[in-house]
């Protein structure tokens, strides 16, 4: 058994009960992220931080395949998004005990977490003091954030009011063969 504590010596594990008891508001009541490819995207636009990820179409009916959640965190100090993931998160290899929070959950914190975010951390701005901290576990990766509220913009939503998706026929000659519905008005690779 030595060889199996030399091998995994370097990975820390936290006792539940040295771990902090947080409270917590859950913020994805009627929504999830994809379980499998949430394909988390950053964008800084000004001073607030915008994620998109794509919404879970298998649990809530109302989404469809491809239909994304945005996120705005408004006037957001600094984030991480670091790689722990839910078989880390479950052994208790993060910094709030496994059984706090839901995996795959997006909250927003009260008390109880540290602000001192986990590395690698991205300072956005210096002047938020009295942030609002949030936390969201995604597939491979969790997310946290210091901002002073944030708002959820759906994709579906989006489509609904801009009508942005186009509908391409596809003809061959002088017949139709097919429609084509593209997520925006430029044509992939000048097909």
């Amino acid at each position: 058994m030595n060889w199996l504590k030399k091998i995994f010596k370097n990975i820390r594990t936290n006792s539940p009960s040295r771990l902090p008891s947080v409270k917590h508001i859950k913020i994805t009541t009627h929504w999830n992220a994809h379980p499998v490819s949430p394909e988390i995207e950053l964008i800084v636009d000004n001073a607030d931080l915008v994620m998109s990820v794509y919404l879970n179409h298998y649990v809530f009916n109302q989404y469809n395949e491809g239909d994304k959640v945005y996120i705005r965190f408004k006037d957001c100090s600094k984030y991480s998004l670091n790689t722990c993931n839910d078989e880390g998160f479950h052994y208790g290899q993060y910094r709030i005990k496994p059984t706090e929070i839901a995996w795959g959950e997006f909250y927003e914190i009260l008390n109880g977490l540290d602000r001192n975010l986990p590395k690698p951390v991205v300072n956005l701005s210096n002047e938020n003091r009295y942030n609002k901290h949030y936390i969201f576990s995604l597939k491979d990766y969790t997310f946290e954030c210091l901002a002073s509220n944030y708002e959820l913009e759906f994709s579906n939503q989006i489509k609904l009011k801009s009508n942005s998706n186009k509908t391409y026929s596809i003809v061959l000659g002088d017949n139709e063969i097919g429609t084509s519905k593209l997520e925006k008005t430029d044509a992939p690779m000048g097909v």
